[in-house]
Parts: C-alpha cells; structure tokens; sequence
C-alpha cells in the first residue's frame, strides 16, 4: 500500500471539510500514517464521529469498531461502512469485555471529555497487555498561541475554549503524566500545529461559518470543488516551515500495567 501524502490530506480536507481542517487535520492525518506500524489488527476508534477522518488514512472496513457518544454522526459511519461495528457508549462505560480490543485511536478527543480519567481508565481496562493507545490531543500552548487572546485577553481565550468545547487542556508535560497515571508508558511523541498554522485555524473558525450554514441545509460541508494546486502547496508551506510554539502533540502510548 503507497503511503499517502500532505498533500493528499489537504487536498481531501479543503474538497470536503471545512477550510481551517487542512491545517490542523491534515498535519493529524500525516502523524497516524507515520506511526501506523503500532496501529495491530483489531482496532477501536474513541470517537469516531462521522468516519471521515479515519476513513481518509485507513480505508473502509479496515477498522473493526467505532465508538462514540450517540449523535447523527454516527449514523453517517454506519451508512458509509467506514467501522466493520459501530458502537455507543454513554460517555462513562465502554461496553466491551477487558483486555478486548488491541489498538486504539483517537484524534483530538481527549480535550474534549470533562472526565478524562475516567476513559482513559476505561480504555486502559479494555485494551489487551501491551496493547497500543494511539492519539492526538490539544494542549494548554494552545492559548498563547491565539491571536484574539493577545488582543482581547483571557476572556477571549476561555469564550473561544468554550465554543469548542475544551473541557481538558494539559501541557504536553501534563498530559503524559496523566497517562502514566492511568496505566499508560509513553513509546512515541510528537509535537504538531505550530504558530503560523494554529493562528489559521483560530482565522477560519470564523471565515468558515458559511460551511456550517451549508451543512445545516444540504448536510455537506463544501460545495466539493477541486481545490487549486496553489493552494494545496501555499497551506503545505505553511505546515512545513512553522516550527516555533506548537499548539498541540502526538501521542503513541502502550498499557504497561493493571489498573
């Protein structure tokens, strides 16, 4: 199988996700086919949404379950068969037997769980010895990185936090002892959404209300057209030369103990 590329990434974001995706999901996209040796057979997906993201790096039916939350999203996996099973939990309980399930993934949902240690409690219960939690997640860097924070101060930064719903924000430091407390040993890690691209995302949150709007009345988030070939290499530039205070990291973790 080829590996896939930035590019490709970008290209997929910008034709069907909203705009500020390609410089945050695309960068995800390229760290999950980097490390995706770890990725063993048996895979879960910790909130899954709608597939998309999962379905752009592994394909359809590779992934044996996806699990989320209930919401209208998921019933877009199960009518496009991204997961081989899709699964809801209540939030708390994964309804799976221990050490069931060999790999874990999960991209940018941790910092969005008010109770994070109780899933990764959960995920650590469910997860077979050694087995591999592989994810992605926000980090507390982020703040500084927001241009409306140094314009409008903290309040800004938590009404911004707010909106996206970011209930646990660790430093990078933070994050790993979280993990370890939770039964997890750190393996790889790598740090991404730097400065320039972070400070993109922020922008195109709001410049990308139209792609709301076209999802609430046809259920797509662009209108599919090709992106230009400039534009793909102008977001990649961005991406590849940034390398000053990143907003966010990589994580590839192993259970190394019972809970």
């Amino acid at each position: 199988m080829s590996k896939k590329t930035l590019d490709y990434f970008i290209y997929k974001n910008l034709k069907e996700r909203p705009y500020f995706f390609s410089f945050i999901r695309s960068q995800e996209a390229m760290l999950f086919e980097k490390y995706r040796r770890y990725c063993d057979k048996g895979i879960l997906d910790f909130g899954c949404g709608d597939g998309f993201f999962a379905e752009s790096i592994f394909g359809k039916k590779t992934i044996e379950i996806g699990l989320d939350v209930p919401s209208s999203r998921m019933s877009i996996a199960k009518k496009n068969n991204i997961y081989k099973k899709v699964i809801s939990y209540d939030g708390m309980n994964i309804p799976l037997k221990p050490s069931s399930v060999d790999t874990i993934i999960s991209n940018c949902v941790f910092e969005h769980i008010p109770h994070i240690d109780t899933s990764l409690a959960e995920m650590h219960r469910i997860l077979k010895p050694g087995g591999h939690l592989i994810t992605s997640v926000m980090c507390s860097s982020w703040n500084t990185n927001l241009a409306g924070g140094r314009l409008f101060g903290p309040r800004y930064i938590r009404w911004f936090n707010k909106i996206q719903e970011h209930n646990s924000l660790y430093s990078k430091t933070g994050w790993i002892k979280l993990f370890y407390k939770n039964g997890f040993d750190l393996v790889e890690s790598e740090d991404y959404l730097y400065e320039k691209a972070a400070k993109k995302v922020e922008a195109y949150h709001f410049l990308s209300l139209y792609s709301l709007i076209l999802y609430k009345i046809t259920g797509n988030w662009t209108f599919g057209f090709t992106p230009p070939e400039t534009e793909i290499k102008a977001i990649r530039k961005i991406i590849e030369t940034d390398k000053k205070s990143p907003s966010a990291c990589f994580f590839v973790l192993k259970k190394n103990k019972p809970q």
